[in-house]
């Protein structure tokens, strides 16, 4: 469960009472040996050290918008669970062990399946992961046959506006929408003369408001009016699931967070009326009505912001389903090079090798996003209605052609 900042600093106050109720006990009893002593009263300070810095630390991150914070979560959480690592049933783990189909052996698999798994380079797959494969079907009812990506008019302008040599480029997104995953794709598939970073130079969760006006650990020195951002979303539903399996320690509710029911959009113990959950997706952040609103302010200033600057707009599940397409769109966008073999790596793969190298976090990713049924999972009837009729989720629904779940 993510715990409210001030837990540690209300444990550390918590020793520091105890640690002088010890010395003035000690006192009154006359000992006077070393440690008794001085051994509390070092204690003590190293305990009032502590406190203070982490009450300088939280006020600091309050003043500052917490981005440097959420940037090193986020910077942890690449390396530890990556963006991706979206938990379905547990077929990953066993399939070494059972019966092997080879990919071109697989029956009444759509060919655009089939297509992703031979970018992927898989040559098999068990037969559970097979069974578990999404139709095409089901795919297309949630987000269309085609990507849908924003910004492609402005590449020709960042070309004309930036020398070749000088370009930097890299993802920009909230939480689990797949920042990390267009980075690789990109890093792998895409040679320009400039730089592929890892993030923005704002910082890749933060507000696109920021943009020239903060800069992040990982961004000093990068001149911010040559960057190019791939601005990755993904849709408000499944973002919502992704954000209740992974909350990055960056998710804090204000009431009756439950782990079994989660986005808790709407309070269950209120039953006269629809009231919000609130919550904070930042230390020291804005507190929003609901996940949901958190979701549709932060895009909804990136999307009156976006208009400023070139920059593309993309769909998560299109680097999942039109990973190749995608890639190479974006990278003749900024003037790059397209490899001649296609690398798909998602980011959640880890620890696998020869014919199932990426399997796992591919095939996850697969069975996760294109089942329309996982979209609610965890949302109450109440939940659903709530995000049915905001206006703001609508205007980005409509805006990236997004379906609404099925009830």
């Amino acid at each position: 469960h993510p715990l409210p900042h001030s837990v540690p600093s209300l444990s550390v106050l918590i020793i520091i009472i105890i640690v002088k109720v010890m010395w003035i006990q000690s006192r009154q009893r006359h000992l006077s040996s070393t440690f008794s002593n001085r051994g509390c009263r070092i204690f003590s300070y190293i305990a009032i050290l502590l406190c203070s810095s982490m009450v300088l630390f939280n006020v600091g991150l309050y003043m500052g918008g917490s981005s440097s914070f959420n940037e090193i979560i986020g910077t942890i959480s690449i390396y530890t669970k990556a963006g991706a690592s979206d938990k379905i049933s547990s077929t990953s783990n066993s399939s070494s062990s059972s019966k092997q189909i080879e990919i071109s052996n697989l029956k009444n698999t759509n060919e655009n399946i089939l297509r992703i798994l031979d970018n992927a380079k898989l040559t098999s797959i068990s037969e559970e992961q097979a069974k578990q494969l999404p139709t095409w079907k089901d795919i297309t009812s949630m987000y269309g046959d085609k990507p849908v990506i924003h910004g492609l008019e402005t590449c020709e302008q960042y070309r004309n506006m930036v020398k070749p040599e000088d370009r930097t480029i890299g993802p920009a997104g909230l939480f689990n929408t797949g920042t990390n995953l267009i980075w690789k794709i990109m890093t792998n598939n895409c040679n320009i003369d400039g730089e592929i970073l890892w993030q923005a130079p704002w910082g890749k969760h933060s507000f696109a408001s920021n943009r020239l006006k903060k800069v992040a650990w990982s961004g000093e020195g990068i001149n911010q009016t040559e960057f190019f951002p791939f601005v990755m979303i993904k849709d408000p539903f499944s973002w919502m699931n992704s954000q209740c399996r992974h909350g990055y320690g960056v998710t804090f509710w204000n009431s009756e967070y439950d782990e079994k029911h989660c986005p808790k959009l709407i309070r269950e113990k209120i039953r006269d009326r629809d009231e919000t959950v609130p919550m904070k997706l930042f230390t020291g952040g804005k507190t929003h009505d609901s996940l949901l609103d958190a979701y549709n302010y932060w895009y909804g200033e990136w999307e009156a912001e976006r208009t400023k600057f070139p920059h593309l707009s993309i769909r998560y599940e299109d680097l999942l389903f039109h990973g190749k397409e995608v890639s190479r769109i974006a990278c003749e966008c900024v003037g790059g090079n397209v490899t001649t073999d296609f690398q798909y790596e998602l980011g959640s793969a880890k620890g696998s090798d020869g014919s199932h190298e990426g399997s796992n976090g591919l095939l996850k990713a697969l069975v996760q996003y294109g089942n329309p049924a996982t979209r609610l999972s965890g949302f109450t009837d109440r939940d659903v209605s709530y995000a049915r009729r905001n206006n703001a989720t609508a205007k980005l629904m409509e805006e990236y052609a997004y379906s609404y779940p099925v009830l």
